[in-house]
């Protein structure tokens, strides 16, 4: 399975195309507007990639990529179809009796790395190491150990007020929303109107002053690891199936 980003949209220029914001969110399944985060997330450092921490909501298409030669290919587009972001898989290694991707690179259209999301072998929950292209630490994303609903939490490198995100929700339903630490709904993920077999669109909504590749990346995080439970649950012999689960 592999997932692609295709359309971001600022609901002030319609002229650039694309569905507005009201209508993303409506095939969203009534998802609620995202708030404009205060402080900025993340706050007090470099976000992951500049070009995408927009002053205004801005909404982004994932759509599953029809075919890929690796499996966890993914791209991020503007509504004019221009590639902002690509995301490819690294190596594939068994975990828990089934092989797992242990790395993901992020990567501008040119081939500039933005981020890589590494993942941890040895972890009591799924989680992955987000480091910068210099190789140092920006973070980590984990799936909670503990809850009344499945979470998975990002945590900032040398923050210790706890994690900065916080993505709860339906997993199974393809709707989940991203909180801040007082509790605000910064970002959205949705699964979109338009589904076929090979490609299938879920709208991601993300508010001002937020990193959407932070986001971008936790929503990929998250696919992987819903695609390795679904698929450990399967009786042999079965696959296939949609992303966010």
């Amino acid at each position: 399975m592999a997932v692609v980003i295709d359309e971001i949209h600022d609901e002030e220029n319609p002229q650039e195309g694309g569905e507005g914001l009201s209508d993303m969110l409506e095939d969203a399944r009534g998802l609620p507007m995202p708030k404009s985060a205060n402080p900025m997330i993340p706050s007090g450092r470099a976000p992951l990639d500049a070009e995408l921490l927009h002053t205004t909501t801005t909404a982004y298409e994932l759509e599953e990529k029809g075919l890929s030669m690796s499996g966890e290919d993914f791209e991020v587009k503007s509504p004019v179809g221009q590639v902002l972001l690509r995301i490819s898989g690294g190596n594939r290694l068994p975990l828990g009796g089934m092989p797992v991707w242990d790395k993901l690179t992020i990567s501008t259209a040119s081939g500039g790395v933005v981020a890589i999301l590494d993942r941890e072998m040895v972890a009591m929950t799924p989680t992955y190491d987000v480091m910068r292209p210099d190789g140092s630490k920006f973070g980590r994303i984990s799936k909670a150990m503990f809850g009344l609903t499945e979470t998975f939490e990002f945590y900032l490198e040398g923050d210790g007020g706890g994690p900065i995100l916080k993505a709860e929700g339906s997993f199974s339903e393809r709707s989940f929303e991203f909180k801040s630490r007082d509790g605000s709904t910064v970002a959205t993920v949705g699964r979109g109107y338009y589904q076929t077999d090979n490609e299938n669109r879920y709208h991601v909504v993300v508010g001002a002053q937020v990193d959407a590749t932070l986001v971008v990346a936790m929503a990929f995080a998250i696919d992987e690891v819903h695609d390795e439970e679904n698929a450990a649950e399967q009786p042999e012999g079965e696959g296939g199936g949609w992303p966010f689960r």
